[in-house]
């Protein structure tokens, strides 16, 4: 028998092929929780979140608590008396008293292989550290974060130059196929809980404005990793002619660098501009000027007529 009385708890964009498989699948939950509106954008305008958008489409209840564990919030659920909450990206602390509620407990989709990269920005970090596997694991929550049995995990490999917007893109994906499948091996009582080995984990803390900053003394391979790590958003940060500039693409070049680091040296039609690092050359193949559209860096080229022995700085 499929389990019902589902209430699912997500935010942003990754959170939305999770919610609409889950619709598709049989598994339409009764409500929907979700961060409440926020100002973005230069007037400030309160933008609703993707999974409040999806939800309403669906004609599912949505509710936004300031505090979810507010016995509001509580009371609001236990007219749905719920067999399981799912949380996906939603961006909060649930505590004991929803843990422990539902029949099933709460089960959290998580995008990365646990227990490594436990915390805000898991994606990021694998990319930053070049690693040739991820994967997704849905798991229990429990108080410490991240740190739940896990009752599913998938494993992806990851494409030579994707970055983290095509990533998450393919994670998200993915990450709904596993909570089907978790869901469907619930209902059949055929989970196999593996507790994590807690001398394994690692953490990934949520990324600082600093963590955007390029610093051209790094080795080719830190800086190539960083920028497919942080493209499209929030885009890797360094600076030319006193201006911010995103770099948003770019490749190792099998030749050592013998120049000062971030020296231009080369301009090469159409696929970029050849820049110094600590150790090889790197091809910067895609830029956002501060203010301005993405575009390739030939075609930034054109309009900033560079001019060789011309140097990126570190951003700020």
């Amino acid at each position: 028998m499929k389990i019902d009385r589902i209430v699912f708890m997500g935010t942003p964009s990754f959170a939305v092929p999770s919610l609409k498989l889950l619709i598709d699948s049989g598994y339409k939950p009764e409500i929907c929780i979700t961060q409440p509106d926020k100002p973005k954008g230069r007037k400030q305008k309160l933008r609703s979140p993707e999974i409040k958008k999806v939800a309403e489409a669906y004609k599912i209840k949505v509710i936004q608590p300031d505090n979810v564990n507010s016995n509001e919030t509580f009371n609001t659920l236990s007219h749905i008396k719920p067999k399981i909450i799912i949380t996906v990206a939603y961006g909060g602390y649930l505590g004991r008293r929803l843990r422990n509620y539902p029949e099933y407990g709460c089960i959290n989709l998580h995008p990365s292989l646990l227990p490594k990269y436990r915390g805000a920005a898991p994606i990021n970090h694998t990319l930053f550290n070049g690693d040739k596997y991820t994967g997704n694991t849905v798991f229990k929550l429990v108080a410490k974060m991240d740190a739940g049995p896990v009752l599913y995990q998938t494993r992806l490999k990851i494409k030579p130059e994707e970055n983290f917007s095509q990533l998450s893109d393919r994670l998200a994906e993915d990450g709904a196929k596993a909570l089907i499948r978790c869901l469907e091996k619930l209902s059949e009582q055929d989970i196999v809980i593996k507790n994590q080995n807690e001398a394994e984990a690692t953490y990934c803390p949520k990324l600082k404005k600093e963590d955007m900053l390029l610093s051209w003394r790094m080795e080719a391979r830190v800086i190539c990793n960083k920028v497919r790590g942080l493209s499209y958003r929030p885009g890797a940060v360094a600076c030319f002619r006193g201006k911010r500039i995103k770099i948003l693409k770019s490749k190792i070049l099998q030749q050592r660098s013998l120049e000062e680091a971030g020296k231009i040296l080369e301009l090469i039609k159409p696929t970029g501009i050849v820049v110094s690092t600590a150790d090889q050359n790197i091809l910067i193949q895609e830029v956002q000027p501060e203010g301005k559209r993405i575009m390739s860096s030939y075609a930034y080229n054109l309009g900033a007529r560079i001019k060789l022995g011309e140097s990126f700085e570190s951003g700020f």
